[in-house]
């Protein structure tokens, strides 16, 4: 269903209209983080959330691309991952759906399933489990009070158990390699100024 490119152009291309506005300044302060916001969608990667999914992924592989051009820079990059969230906010039922009536016909027989995307969505969460999106402003404060230098490349705020930080771990570690064996260990270590 990715019929609705609202959530591209906020979740990326508006991420890297971001990067470009700051960049100049960090670049002449030779330091400074970038933190995204992005998601733990590029690992879980549910159905029926096309538009959301590929933004956030596309999102999270901008800040990792990112963060290999500016840790030569001085520039530290963290990527705050939220999992999912079916309370205080209102983009799963808005993602699920094309914007014209056209592409929503072409979808009819999935009706049943993405009706029941939230429910689905929320037996994630182990029974009594509060899911508040504040947990995710929490843990952004709390890294960035971290001291320069100490802050995780990632950090997963994930109350559904969906085993993403060891997903993170084996990816980390293969993408390390690559870009060692490629001669360019260099980008995988900020360079202070």
């Amino acid at each position: 269903m990715l019929e609705n490119a609202g959530a591209l152009d906020v979740n990326t291309l508006g991420v890297q209209r971001l990067n470009r506005a700051a960049l100049p300044h960090l670049r002449g302060q030779g330091s400074g983080t970038f933190l995204y916001v992005g998601s733990t969608i590029p690992v879980t990667t549910p159905p029926f959330l096309g538009p959301y999914v590929v933004s956030k992924a596309a999102m999270d592989a901008l800040a990792l691309v990112t963060s290999y051009e500016v840790a030569p820079l001085g520039i530290e990059t963290v990527i705050v991952m939220p999992g999912a969230f079916t309370r205080g906010t209102d983009h799963f039922p808005k993602a699920g759906r094309p914007v014209d009536a056209t592409g929503v016909t072409g979808y009819r027989t999935l009706d049943p399933l993405v009706a029941r995307n939230e429910q689905a969505t929320e037996s994630l969460f182990t029974p009594g489990t509060q899911a508040d999106p504040m947990v995710v402003a929490e843990e952004i404060t709390r890294v960035l009070s971290l001291p320069f230098g100490e802050r995780p490349f990632r950090s997963v705020v994930d109350l559904t158990n969906s085993l993403v930080e060891q997903a993170n771990s084996a990816v980390l570690e293969a993408r390390a390699d690559f870009v060692r064996r490629m001669g360019f260990e260099d980008v995988l270590h900020v360079t202070r100024a």
